[in-house]
């Protein structure tokens, strides 16, 4: 009697297996990094909105009468400083809000000019 093999038999093999969860895994490892590249940014644009929400608000309550201040504020450093401009009569208000962003300082910087 010969042995004969049954054509029904289908499956997958060890090595394809193997193959297959190790394309899994890496697959899964760039869906992680992209998912921590998102929290990141998600911070980074919050800590934005927040700098950008204290300039403005400096700029509100500018101390016009000296020409620097600074101070803190939750985390964030904030300079104003109230400059010459070429023109008579006008003088440009720039504030500046700082912040520690990982290991990387960031900044938020606007100006706006006021008119004598």
């Amino acid at each position: 009697m010969s042995k004969r093999r049954c054509p029904d038999l289908r499956g997958f093999t060890l090595i394809e297996t193997l193959v297959s969860l190790a394309i899994l895994a890496m697959a899964l490892m760039a869906l992680l990094q992209l998912r921590q590249r998102d929290i990141s940014l998600s911070a980074l644009a919050n800590h934005m909105t927040e700098a950008t929400l204290l300039a403005n608000a400096r700029m509100a309550s500018a101390n016009l009468s000296s020409r620097v201040s600074e101070g803190n504020v939750s985390g964030y450093h904030w300079k104003e400083e109230l400059l010459e401009t070429p023109f008579e009569g006008v003088k440009a208000l720039h504030v500046t809000v700082a912040w520690q962003e990982g290991r990387s300082p960031e900044t938020v910087e606007m100006t706006t000019y006021l008119f004598e």
